[in-house]
């Protein structure tokens, strides 16, 4: 299954999530301070009443950032 959403790294704990070339949202890289030397990561979307989302699989980013964007309230069609 091929992805249609983008990561493009804008600092060293932060990046932009795109979707066909639109900046949807952004990605943040956080030290857990309850699991010394673990961390997580927030995807945020843009306009999204929900918030923002904690994954703390650094492998499941873009499987939550593709749900998150499928399911936007004010996105969806």
């Amino acid at each position: 299954m091929s992805s249609d959403i983008g990561f493009r790294r804008v600092g060293e704990n932060e990046a932009r999530i795109y979707q066909h070339g639109d900046h949807v949202g952004d990605l943040y890289r956080h030290d857990d301070i309850l699991n010394r030397g673990e961390v997580f990561y927030v995807v945020h979307l843009s306009e999204d009443p929900r918030g923002p989302v904690r994954v703390h699989d650094r492998s499941r980013i873009r499987e939550v950032a593709e749900e998150r964007i499928r399911s936007h309230p004010l996105w969806s069609s």
